[in-house]
């Protein structure tokens, strides 16, 4: 029997929570149709932690055990993405688990898969388990991320990482992938295809569009930075200044910028920048378009400018970014 340990946070996503369990209910029931078993290949513990009674996201109340006072080893523990309310808010919950670092440590220690997706990657670098590991965190905090762990290898190629039995998984709808992800490891790929089947579940290797990370950077509830958000996705084509961006949704641009630090650790710029750096990254993997049609598109109008961000933020001119990541088959 593989043994799970669900950790609820206060605050966690009610989804991935149950998400991933669901993946192993279904994985289950397939399991004890071949082999004529009816025993649960799959179990799960939940548990939270810091405080016994917590709510989810969406208002579920819990009280479980806390998994600090476990002296159980688990084969899988899963930390489900926490709902982010700023900057100061979330650092100062990144402190109050203490117990659960240490805890994750021993586990990791005595042979455990331990996983998270979306805000929890920061627990993890938190506690020391991602140091000098490649890992991935949810995209828009990626300054954050980078400011608090720069001795973690951060990778956005892919939305799920696996690093010396650490995974990591880059959006709040991970889960299903991420249970995938794990099946694979305990059973056999008849299994893995019959549970993704039965869910629906995508199995193609998922590549993230600037469109999809748009969507990933609203799970906040931050009125004036949606509209920002909004407005920046609908005229990214567009050359643009912070400050009209500001007069566009009747706002100051320091309201702005204080606005953009406090919700996403980022400055309006940088988050233009990432946005745009994407959005070309995106088009030279899967499109035809010419350098120049892409630079258009992106809303900058001088190459030598845009070359010298590109090669900053991938550490590649753009054309070799083309040669080497391509899918259409360019040269």
């Amino acid at each position: 029997m593989i043994k799970f340990a669900i950790i609820a946070l206060d605050g966690c996503y009610g989804s991935s929570l149950h998400g991933l369990v669901d993946v192993l209910v279904v994985a289950n029931a397939h399991i004890a149709k071949e082999s004529g078993d009816d025993t649960p290949f799959f179990s799960w513990q939940f548990f939270t932690s810091a405080q016994q009674k917590i709510s989810t996201s969406n208002g579920l109340e819990m009280n479980e055990p806390l998994v600090e006072h476990s002296e159980q080893v688990f084969d899988v523990i899963f930390i489900p993405g926490i709902y982010y309310q700023g900057v100061k808010a979330f650092s100062e919950k990144l402190k109050s688990y203490q117990d659960l670092y240490q805890w994750l440590q021993t586990q990791h220690e005595q042979g455990a898969v331990i996983c998270a997706n979306c805000t929890s990657t920061f627990l993890l670098a938190q506690s020391g388990l991602l140091k000098g590991k490649q890992c991935t965190t949810i995209w828009w905090l990626e300054h954050l991320f980078k400011q608090r762990y720069s001795d973690t290898l951060l990778n956005f190629d892919e939305l799920i990482i696996e690093d010396s039995n650490v995974l990591t998984a880059g959006a709040a709808t991970s889960h299903f992938q991420l249970g995938l992800r794990l099946l694979k490891r305990f059973t056999s790929e008849l299994i893995v295809q019959q549970t993704a089947k039965a869910m629906l579940i995508d199995t193609r290797t998922v590549h993230v569009s600037p469109e999809q990370l748009l969507n990933l950077a609203r799970e906040h509830n931050n009125p004036l930075v949606q509209k920002a958000q909004e407005w920046i996705n609908d005229h990214l084509h567009e050359p643009f200044t912070v400050k009209e961006l500001a007069t566009h949704i009747a706002c100051t641009e320091r309201t702005l910028t204080r606005q953009f630090k406090d919700v996403l650790a980022v400055t309006p710029v940088k988050y233009i920048q990432n946005l745009r750096i994407n959005r070309a990254k995106y088009l030279l993997e899967n499109s035809e378009f010419s350098l120049e049609k892409i630079i258009d598109k992106v809303g900058y109008k001088d190459r030598s400018t845009f070359s010298k961000l590109f090669s900053s933020q991938t550490g590649l001119p753009p054309m070799s970014y083309r040669r080497q990541f391509s899918k259409a088959g360019m040269s």
